[in-house]
């Protein structure tokens, strides 16, 4: 069994290869198996955690593990051969968990915003922003990027214009609400980030920052004016996704929600009219084990290729 760090992973899969990839693993969702997250804390306020999946298409199963401590998460994956049942790999999981996490909702992205899109807007200055951002940037073009949060904007700001040509400015929270085409919420927030009434008709919006069923960057006035919500997989949502779950009776119908894979592959209830509809379109992501296993087996066949395993 190999070992494959996260220095190695940067240098192994590009955002490119992460959407590529995530594009795969969703299209392909229906013919393996995935398990919830499991949380387990520990009195000294440590808690561990697990999820994974089963990928037959492409030969592997695999879990990530992490411990959350004082809000600091540590990662590793460990993949197995379907054919063999051996152990392949163990992998660092903190690169690849912002690399994952972005690059699925570059594909949502890809499969239910509008094609003639023009600002961008990034409410979070974190690790998930900056993967976001050039995530986000392989599927559609903007004008300009508008960065909001509570620390390092102009930082962030400075950053994306100089590594990606396209200009980015500071903004309130609320404008970057009530600006964006594209609008992806990465932050650590327990409440609403904003009133829904100020989203733009015909954005695309992806909350990605709460993954517990105890927080949300949503209110239900974003969620009601949603015509499709889309999530990763809706058993793990049901649980997970605070967003939705706590809505009040009556928001949204469950049986109306859309998976990712679905959007993916086609098979989705729901089209945007044209490219130039009013229809809010929100995708709410909590990271599945799909998307952590699927990017563990490209990045052990990339290590594979290159050592000659």
């Amino acid at each position: 069994m190999k070992l494959i760090t996260n220095q190695q992973v940067s240098e192994l899969v590009t955002t490119a290869d992460a959407v590529q990839a995530m594009r795969e693993a969703f299209a392909g969702a229906g013919s393996g198996a995935q398990q919830a997250r499991v949380r387990t804390s520990a009195s000294n306020g440590v808690m561990l955690s697990m999820m994974g999946a089963v990928i037959p298409d492409a030969g592997i199963a695999g879990a990530k593990v992490y411990t959350t401590i004082k809000g600091a998460f540590k990662f590793v994956i460990t993949l197995f051969s379907t054919e063999t049942g051996a152990p392949l790999a163990t992998i660092e999981g903190d690169t690849m968990t912002g690399l994952r996490t972005a690059a699925a909702t570059a594909v949502a992205c890809d499969a239910l915003a509008r094609k003639d899109v023009e600002t961008l807007a990034v409410i979070g200055t974190g690790v998930q922003a900056r993967s976001h951002i050039p995530a986000i940037l392989q599927v559609r073009k903007f004008k300009e990027i508008l960065i909001a949060g509570l620390s390092g904007q102009q930082e962030l700001a400075d950053e994306v214009t100089k590594a990606y040509g396209v200009p980015a400015r500071v903004v309130g929270i609320d404008e970057a609400a009530r600006q964006a085409d594209v609008l992806v919420t990465v932050t650590r927030a327990t409440t609403p980030l904003f009133s829904g009434d100020l989203l733009k008709p015909g954005a695309f919006v992806a909350a990605v920052g709460a993954s517990k069923a105890t927080v949300r960057e949503l209110d239900d006035i974003a969620i009601k004016r949603a015509a499709a919500l889309v999530v990763e997989w809706k058993p793990q949502a049901q649980t997970e996704a605070g967003d939705l779950v706590q809505c009040a009776p009556g928001t949204f119908d469950w049986a109306n929600v859309w998976e990712l894979g679905q959007a993916v592959d086609g098979s989705i209830g729901y089209q945007r009219k044209d490219g130039k509809d009013d229809d809010i379109v929100i995708y709410k992501a909590i990271g599945i084990g799909l998307e952590d296993v699927a990017l563990a087996g490209l990045a052990y066949r990339k290590a594979a290729a290159q050592n000659g395993w």
